[in-house]
């Protein structure tokens, strides 16, 4: 956990454990469609995704993948591709 100069707690993740899909997740053969314009475009969704994260106090808990595609995009990537999960939506 940090600390900052106004006495705010933050906690640092340590890593990434696992992730988690549930039933409202785009599969990645409906990860395509086509708009109005006639355009293919990639449907951009985070939804039904959760990250399990282990913080560097050794404490775990589950977030929607939504929170840290900005908080930790690095980690998420790399996640996802050491877990062959690029196919999906969500971390493509």
């Amino acid at each position: 956990m940090q600390v900052d100069d106004e006495g705010h707690r933050f906690l640092i993740v340590d890593e990434i454990i696992d992730h988690r899909m549930e039933e409202l997740v785009v599969a990645p053969d409906n990860m395509y469609y086509t708009d109005k314009h006639g355009v293919k475009q990639m449907r951009r969704t985070t939804k039904g995704r959760a990250i399990l994260l282990q913080w560097k106090d050794g404490s775990t808990n589950w977030l929607p993948r939504k929170d840290l595609k900005e908080s930790n995009p690095i980690e998420v990537a790399k996640y996802a591709v050491a877990n062959k999960l690029l196919h999906y939506p969500a971390f493509a």
